[in-house]
């Protein structure tokens, strides 16, 4: 995992712990950035690599 995603850095960060939107997991980290439609969610890394792996 790329060191932005992990650590001390994660701190400065609001709300970057909490619920995924999409997959509705609870606890987890919300640092991923994805649209969806016009709005933008912070989703899990689980969520975020199945709709990259979907997309390409």
């Amino acid at each position: 995992m790329a060191k932005p995603k992990r650590g001390k850095t994660n701190l400065t960060v609001k709300n970057w712990r909490g619920t995924c939107p999409k997959c509705e997991r609870t606890g987890v980290k919300l640092l991923w950035d994805m649209t969806d439609g016009e709005k933008k969610l912070k989703v899990c890394k689980v969520c975020d690599a199945t709709t990259r792996n979907k997309a390409g």
